[in-house]
């Protein structure tokens, strides 16, 4: 039977006190011009949210970030039926928070574990329509309550080298990807390991 996960206050101590990962980010998107709002505080709303002029009208974008620091144990990735390496974990609760804010959303993983390429970059699109399997592991803070996770395929997202490839493919799809994405008729993808059967 699996031990209860319990979530220790020395490592939240950590993960708030290592913010490179954010503050490169936002060192980014200075230098490109895109004012943002930091909500990396917030629970209730993606940790930062950009403005970018698309045709001449300034549009505002949402930016989940999360991060990969280790390799997974063995049972996050016999649940996901994928290789380790490639197997990202999301709080079901960030992804609830991009809904919010679609169809201009945006998950970027930096996945320490990869370095070669170590960004990894999903629409609310891909997010919605890619395979997925959904897990819900307790935690125990004061009481006993389990947390809701998704087990994405990396694969699944664009991978990149650099911040600036990060920033290059969110511009190009503000700019016109995402009104492609949204008037697709076909399916979203395709994705590793789906078949999508044609009646």
């Amino acid at each position: 039977m699996p031990t209860l996960y319990e979530r220790k206050a020395e490592y939240w101590t950590q993960d708030l006190a290592d913010r490179a990962f954010e503050e490169a980010v936002k060192a980014g998107l200075t230098a490109l011009g895109w004012t943002y709002e930091d909500h990396t505080a917030d629970f209730e709303r993606p940790d930062l949210t950009f403005v970018r002029q698309v045709r001449g009208k300034a549009v505002r974008a949402a930016l989940e970030l999360k991060e990969k620091r280790q390799p997974l144990r063995g049972r996050w990735a016999e649940l996901a039926r994928l290789p380790e390496q490639e197997l990202l974990v999301l709080d079901e609760v960030s992804a609830r928070k991009l809904l919010a804010r679609a169809p201009r959303a945006f998950l970027l993983f930096h996945d320490l574990t990869q370095p070669e390429q170590p960004y990894v970059l999903f629409t609310i699109i891909d997010l919605f329509c890619a395979p997925k399997v959904r897990v819900q592991r307790p935690i125990n803070l004061k009481d006993r309550r389990v947390k809701g996770k998704w087990l994405l395929d990396r694969r699944h997202g664009q991978a990149f080298t650099s911040l600036n490839g990060v920033f290059a493919a969110m511009a190009t799809y503000l700019d016109r990807g995402m009104m492609d994405d949204l008037r697709r008729l076909e399916p979203h993808g395709p994705f590793i390991g789906e078949t999508v059967e044609t009646l």
